[in-house]
């Protein structure tokens, strides 16, 4: 959400992700790519595949807060500490 301060490095990682942009020309070719728009976002969506954490939404929240920004947080699952501590559990018996 703040190209401007990401290291480079972190750019070209996200480069390839899919942005959704409701703003943005739609294209409606499927085999061309259009090149990445970087631009800055006050209000985004966070959604993890799995387990959404309390901690993760306390921090996302805290960064919303300094910088301004609106965001929207949600998951799979949404896990509390216990929760997510029996699944870290499970994975690791899973390995033995």
């Amino acid at each position: 959400m703040d190209s401007g301060a990401a290291s480079n490095q972190s750019l070209q990682e996200t480069d390839e992700y899919i942005m959704l942009d409701p703003r943005a020309a739609r294209n409606t070719s499927t085999t061309t790519r259009t090149p990445v728009r970087r631009t800055q976002f006050t209000e985004g969506t966070v959604f993890v595949v799995g387990g959404a954490g309390y901690v993760e939404y306390g921090n996302l929240e805290e960064w919303a807060a300094k910088t301004g920004r609106r965001v929207t947080y949600g998951g799979t699952e949404i896990w509390d500490p216990e929760s997510f501590v029996s699944a870290l559990r499970d994975l690791g018996r899973a390995q033995t």
